[in-house]
């Protein structure tokens, strides 16, 4: 699956690659926005859709605030 903003498109495969590239165990939609060509809530919708096909785990400590990370055995791959 890919998504499209302006003339730019992200696959999963991109999506989860650019957890590899924050520093810290897990990740926010905020901070993937700012390496990523696409809005905030585009990439809050994909972390869902990844998370409801088991390739991403979260964790929602606040009310405002999700956490996200890779599964040990997680491979960049497109499933």
């Amino acid at each position: 699956m890919s998504t499209t903003h302006g003339n730019e498109r992200v696959s999963d495969k991109e999506l989860i690659e650019t957890f590899e590239k924050i520093e810290g165990p897990f990740v926010t939609a905020s901070e993937l926005s700012n390496h990523l060509p696409i809005s905030r809530a585009a990439i809050n919708k994909r972390l869902k859709q990844l998370w409801e096909a088991d390739r991403i785990n979260r964790k929602k400590p606040t009310s405002t605030m999700i956490g996200w990370w890779l599964p040990e055995s997680q491979e960049c791959s497109e499933r």
